[in-house]
């Protein structure tokens, strides 16, 4: 099985950072993520050509169906090119040191992502889904800054209260179904749903989505996202927007749907957090200047467009004749952005980073008039920016269509209200996009004159994803039939009826050609150019009206002032979010002080043993030791001076931690 040499590379990629030194570790750890990741993808096509898989790795029981061979799709393709752009990207942060712990939780966050989406039982689901959080949590602290705890401690405490909690409920529950902790597999979870109370269902439909509504950073578990995507690297942000939240979808359809079987109503609740959802991220993205909060926003946007797409298949499909196809449209249309917004958004973080690599920023307010120094970078970006707005004939368009057409042609209120306030978000996030391209790329600035392009690995990583955009975008029909088998996987068979070949997609008689768009919009361009023929070469000095007191520089609109007037008209929505939003954080605060309170009882502090600890700021500047550290407090002294002896008898540092293992290994024997 393919999936066993991925997740060696993995495993060999996080150990060589305890071997070499930090620039070697990161470089070489990025390339043994990108061989992992490429062998994933040759897992994905050997699924898609021999159907469903089943057996186990490393004693791990896996089934791969379409369903997992679209989303391990989306772990191998953003994985490759983020990996790739890690090559080079990596040494922009090489005064922090630590390539050790990069190349552990970079490899650890993807290997556990795989395993998510390709596990067959629910024990080791919960393993995989919890390295997945606290391998994210420590690439999102990973650079140690004051302003960077915060987000790391928000986002760690929403996962443990939203998502770990809720999850060792539900295999308790799961345990009681079944009749024993060890029969956990997800036919049997299912088998014995078919006869369970309501009761019992619906208390699985509320610790499921509790789950997968905190993890995908759906309304209102949705405030942890903005602030963690800035804190962490770009190049981890790109694997958090581009799949760690996918892992939501992905279980959302496995278990809420395919496990506990079809619910109208869950699909109306589906689709409602979908519009909000879309609704709030997308006008919240549209203030922000700080390009990686942007995404991050977005990111919660377009996951409302997700979770809309297949509340509408979800909510349509039990009917069953035309309802049913339009609901498996629906949902083939949001298991399409999935990808797609996957594929736009993993490279919009890249091209992020290499901004930020390029000038050291990424305040849009003082970039500008990179595009001529950044030509490279500024084409990916323009490609996936007009993606993820849904211009055609990039992929975004044809996914958010899908579910337009789907939502419109339901004939439902709530779902054709839906779709329509879909199609008026993505105005808005044109609008945003606008900015974001034009306030980094745009206009002329002296300040940047020395910027050149970012090395040649990090350009590979960000167009291995943007030129997906366009090629998806042109040709959606090679993808229908592999789309449509997670369609079927979760319905039964029912897939959507999606007429397709090279020239067009569609449903019914709504059918879009993205070759014959590609043919008139070039006739029409090169007719416009002809008409017009406009002029190079000349250069003309912005008209200051007669002062000198402004700087060249400053004759343009920054990030902030392009939609000053458009905040002021839905001002009342700001204000209500932001009130929102400071009830949310002390309910973090207030949570973090109750759980400070309780650990106080279980800490001993060494130096000031009657020290009250009311706050984390309280245990900083002190040597805090816990309960269970007091058990391995002799096992670290031995490591610590191991550590500092063994390289002084020329040891390598390998040698070193392999005499350390086997002397662990010796002393268990003995006390055994």
């Amino acid at each position: 099985m393919l999936l066993e040499y991925a997740l060696w590379a993995f495993i060999i990629g996080g150990l060589v950072g305890f071997v070499i030194d930090y620039k070697a570790s990161t470089k070489a750890s990025s390339l043994l993520a990108a061989v992992g990741a490429a062998i994933l993808l040759g897992q994905v096509y050997q699924v898609y050509t021999t159907g469903p898989i089943t057996g186990s790795v490393f004693g791990i029981p896996v089934h791969m169906d379409g369903l997992s061979a679209v989303f391990l799709f989306i772990v191998g393709i953003v994985s490759l090119g983020s990996a790739i752009f890690s090559i080079s990207y990596m040494d922009h942060h090489r005064k922090r040191g630590k390539g050790w712990v990069y190349a552990i939780a970079y490899n650890a966050f993807i290997a556990s992502m795989a395993l998510v989406v390709t596990v067959n039982n629910l024990e080791y689901f919960v393993v995989a889904w919890e390295l997945m959080t606290l391998s994210s949590f420590i690439l999102i602290f990973w650079k140690e800054e004051k302003k960077d705890l915060d987000a790391s401690l928000k986002y760690y405490l929403t996962m443990h209260f939203a998502d770990t909690i809720p999850l060792f409920m539900l295999l308790g529950l799961a345990s009681v179904l079944t009749g024993s902790i060890h029969s956990l597999s997800y036919q049997a979870i299912q088998n014995a749903l078919i006869s369970a109370s309501t009761s019992t269902k619906l208390l699985f439909y509320a610790l499921t989505l509790s789950v997968f509504i905190s993890k995908a950073g759906v309304v209102p578990l949705h405030f942890w996202l903005p602030d963690a995507h800035p804190a962490a690297p770009s190049n981890v942000s790109a694997l958090l927007s581009g799949i760690m939240i996918k892992t939501a979808v992905y279980g959302l359809l496995r278990f809420d749907w395919q496990m506990i079987g079809h619910n109208v109503n869950l699909g109306y609740l589906v689709a409602l957090l979908g519009a909000a959802t879309l609704t709030i991220g997308t006008l919240y993205a549209l203030r922000e200047t700080n390009s990686k909060r942007l995404l991050a926003y977005h990111s919660v946007g377009q996951m409302g467009y997700i979770w809309l797409g297949i509340g509408i298949g979800m909510a349509l499909i039990p009917h069953g004749g035309t309802l049913a196809a339009l609901g498996a449209l629906g949902m083939f249309a949001g298991i399409f952005h999935a990808v797609n917004h996957a594929i736009f958004k993993g490279s919009l973080f890249l091209e992020a980073g290499a901004v930020e690599y390029a000038t050291g920023t990424i305040n849009l307010n003082e970039l500008g008039g990179l595009g001529p120094r950044m030509r490279v970078t500024a084409l990916a970006t323009l490609f996936s920016s007009l993606a993820i707005a849904g211009i055609p004939p990039f992929n975004g368009f044809i996914s958010k269509w899908l579910i337009y057409v789907a939502g419109y042609q339901s004939k439902d209120f709530i779902l054709a209200v839906g779709a329509v306030l879909a199609v008026v978000i993505s105005a808005v996030t044109l609008a945003s996009f606008m900015k974001f391209y034009g306030a980094q790329f745009g206009g002329e600035t002296r300040k940047y004159s020395d910027v050149r392009e970012v090395p040649g690995a990090m350009q590979l990583g960000e167009w291995i994803l943007a030129g997906l955009t366009l090629f998806i975008g042109v040709f959606p029909g090679l993808f229908v039939k592999f789309l449509n088998g997670a369609v079927g996987t979760v319905n039964q068979g029912l897939t959507a009826d999606v007429p397709q070949n090279v020239y067009r997609i569609g449903f019914g008689s709504v059918l879009f050609s993205p070759v014959l768009f590609i043919i008139l919009m070039g006739v029409l361009v090169f007719g416009l150019y002809i008409s017009f023929r406009p002029e190079y070469g000349k250069e003309s000095i912005p008209w200051d009206c007669g002062t000198t007191a402004f700087d060249p520089d400053e004759y343009r609109v920054d990030a902030y002032g392009y939609y000053i007037k458009f905040e002021e008209k839905v001002g009342s929505f700001y204000l209500l979010m932001d009130w929102f939003y400071m009830i949310g954080r002390g309910i973090v605060q207030y949570t973090v002080r109750g759980y400070m309170w309780i650990a106080s009882y279980f800490v001993k502090i060494v130096d000031t043993p009657y020290t009250v600890v009311k706050s984390v700021s309280d245990l900083r500047p002190r040597q805090v030791l816990y309960i269970d550290e007091e058990f391995f407090k002799p096992f670290i002294r031995f490591c610590n001076i191991a550590k500092i002896a063994l390289p002084g008898i020329r040891l390598g540092k390998f040698i070193a931690i392999a005499i350390i293992i086997v002397g662990i290994i010796v002393g268990l024997i003995i006390a055994l």
